[in-house]
């Protein structure tokens, strides 16, 4: 499971409207019991109900209003998670947010919409609505091609390998053609390889840049990721939506707690490691 999820949460704030970012790095299915609002992707705006909702990424930070309180059931899924539970290209649904049932039929809302329920009427408590979503989906994986889980692992590696990795050194890793490779990543990334290396680059730099103290090896990573500090400002927010000096601010609580969540030191950790640590 730990290949496949990466994070369970239970969201709550009782705040009656929020105005926030969400920086889209992972894929997720996701359940609002409470609250509803919008959000803008790819220029359009998409509405944000009750109802259960999966993404496989966005490419840019996605901004959002919520009317609350707003509760949230969810889980942060890897790439691996986004094909087995799903079985499309990733790079078909980024900068979306379609309701479950598109990706895995009525079963899948009716999921959604008896935890939402029970949730909503005190019988199930945060943990233990993260405990039954985590289940259900647990017996909904299916097998990729094994080639297939191990360039994903590859990848994750490579990704990990630095801030800012080299592309060049990504395809000589893989055992396929460098345009058969670049189209497998982009299948299960949502994004292909520089694309990919930029977005994560940012959103692991805001993560550093939201701690309360950086390490000299911290503050040395992230001067050589970027050619300059306006290039660095410029990216983080594009893929935040925020400058570095508004970073987890007391007018953006949540996206401190997004950039903080275990979820982006497990996956992309300069480590690399695979399976992730818990």
């Amino acid at each position: 499971m730990a290949r496949h999820i990466m994070v369970l949460f239970e969201f709550a704030t009782e705040a009656p409207y929020l105005e926030d970012q969400q920086p889209g790095g992972l894929g997720q299915f996701v359940v609002f019991p409470r609250g509803h609002g919008t959000t803008r992707l790819d220029g359009r705006t998409v509405n944000i109900d009750t109802a259960g909702h999966m993404m496989s990424g966005f490419s840019v930070a996605a901004p959002f209003k919520i009317h609350g309180p707003w509760h949230a059931i969810g889980a942060s899924l890897s790439p691996l998670g986004w094909a087995a539970l799903t079985g499309v290209p990733a790079c078909d649904y980024i900068d979306r947010f379609p309701p479950v049932g598109e990706l895995m039929g009525e079963e899948a809302t009716a999921f959604c919409d008896d935890l939402s329920a029970r949730y909503r009427d005190g019988a199930l408590s945060g943990e233990a609505a993260c405990r039954e979503l985590g289940e259900w989906l647990g017996r909904r994986l299916r097998p990729i091609p094994s080639r297939h889980e191990q360039l994903i692992k590859v990848t994750l590696g490579w990704m990990g390998s630095s801030l800012s990795p080299d592309i060049d050194e990504l395809f000589p890793r893989l055992d396929y053609s460098r345009r058969q490779a670049e189209r497998l990543v982009e299948r299960y990334f949502g994004l292909p390889p520089a694309a990919l290396v930029r977005k994560y680059r940012a959103l692991r730099s805001a993560a550093l840049l939201a701690k309360e103290k950086l390490s000299d090896s911290d503050e040395a990573a992230l001067a050589e990721a970027f050619c300059d500090q306006p290039h660095m400002i410029n990216e983080i927010r594009r893929f935040c939506g925020y400058t570095p000096t508004r970073l987890g601010g007391e007018g953006q609580p949540i996206m401190k707690t997004l950039l903080q969540m275990r979820n982006y030191s497990r996956l992309h950790g300069v480590r690399g490691d695979w399976p992730p640590t818990p």
